[in-house]
């Protein structure tokens, strides 16, 4: 499982864990590791590339190219059905966080799959309770 978060850090120069996040999509690339994601991710990722471009992050240029080459990765992505978002919005009372994040959540338990994340405050309210690796622990 794959967090918006991390991929971000393969085109915002000045993130923290870039060299890791680098690691893991070099491990996908070779198919290492599998990846899975939300759809939308997607929207997750170019919202947050906007902002980038507002605060002067990176250029409208690179962003609209690192969405183009975001395209060609081999992540599988998931669409959520009504009912397991009545499953979502359980956890989300339980961990008093974004219906956003909980939806990485419920999809890495799906899965049985560990949810590879640099977001600190998901990974400290939801460590016990979810199988999660934060990106600074990755190789």
């Amino acid at each position: 499982m794959l967090d918006a978060c991390v991929v971000l850090k393969w085109f915002l120069l000045d993130e923290p864990y870039k060299e890791k996040a680098d690691i893991l999509k070099q491990d996908m690339m070779s198919e290492k590791v599998k990846l899975f994601a939300p759809s939308f991710m997607l929207q997750e990722v170019t919202n947050s590339l906007w902002k980038a471009i507002k605060l002067k992050r990176i250029t409208k240029e690179d962003a609209t190219e690192a969405l183009k080459n975001l395209d060609d990765l081999p992540i599988n992505f998931y669409e959520f059905n009504w009912a397991e978002a009545s499953d979502e919005l359980a956890i989300v009372s339980k961990l008093d966080l974004a219906v956003y994040d909980v939806a990485y959540l419920f999809l890495s338990e799906k899965m049985n799959a560990k949810l590879i994340t640099s977001d600190d405050k998901m990974y400290q309210k939801a460590k016990l309770n979810f199988k999660l690796l934060h990106l600074k622990d990755y190789m």
